[in-house]
């Protein structure tokens, strides 16, 4: 079980921040040392187990658990680490968070803080991504966006219609864009959209070798997240990520994880 914990200061300090950058844009994001350090745990368990699959799925139970940041600082952690190929798959049509996350707003209250993510997306230019690759407006080629880290590169979601998200979470193209990324890169992440509020992310997760749930500390209900776990119960669940938790994984999330 994964969870962000704040650490002794003189340990936290030393661990190195890791930062995003995408290259030729004014685009970034920086990781603290101390949840860079809490990932590393988390993947290298995973390594040395031989329990990481090519294909690993980030979802949530709830919209706004912070699942495009935590697939983003895995990412990166990944590609720092290891020096593998690593494609971050955007499909959250219906929220995409990928490129907000790299312009983050400034620091406002709990309260205001998804507006103002809102805001910033509102501003980023239109972008072509997976959307325009499944209808052929776009190559993979034109998409991809690379990184300062030299096998990481992101590929967003592009911009679909409300009646458009189901078919192309169901679609032929897309399978056939897996298969060209499988191909191109050793680990694809995919940030996807929160399990109970569409049913295309059943369709999204199933795409995947198995899944994380990510879990806002304090926030999220106890009776969604068994409800988000139980929907996904058709792939392997890697695990919970408790996002910005304060203390020791509770042990109810240990009891709701599937034990092989």
């Amino acid at each position: 079980m994964f969870g962000f914990r704040k650490k002794p200061t003189s340990v936290a300090e030393s661990e190195l921040p890791l930062t995003i950058e995408v290259v030729g844009e004014n685009l970034r994001r920086s990781f603290a040392g101390s949840q860079v350090d809490q990932i590393r745990r988390m993947l290298t368990d995973l390594l040395v187990e031989q329990r990481l699959p090519s294909r690993v799925g980030f979802t949530s139970a709830l919209r706004g658990e912070g699942v495009s940041y935590i697939t983003l600082a895995s990412a990166a952690t990944l590609a720092h680490d290891t020096g593998k190929r690593v494609c971050v798959l955007e499909l959250n049509w219906l929220h995409p968070g990928l490129l907000s996350n790299l312009n983050p707003p400034p620091p406002v209250s709990k309260r205001d803080r998804r507006q103002a993510a809102e805001s910033v997306s509102r501003s980023l230019p239109p972008r072509p991504g997976v959307a325009e690759v499944l209808r052929g407006q776009a190559s993979l080629a034109e998409t991809l966006l690379p990184t300062n880290y030299a096998g990481l590169f992101l590929l967003p979601a592009g911009s679909t219609t409300a009646d458009q998200r189901p078919l192309l979470a169901r679609s032929p193209e897309l399978r056939m864009l897996l298969e060209t990324l499988d191909a191109q890169f050793d680990y694809i992440l995919f940030d996807i959209p929160a399990v109970l509020e569409t049913s295309d992310t059943l369709a999204l997760v199933a795409l995947t070798s198995a899944c994380a749930l990510v879990v806002r500390h304090g926030v999220t209900p106890i009776t969604e997240v068994k409800r988000a776990l139980n929907d996904i119960k058709h792939v392997p669940i890697l695990g919970v990520i408790l996002n910005q938790a304060q203390i020791a994984t509770p042990r109810w999330i240990h009891r709701l994880i599937p034990q092989e």
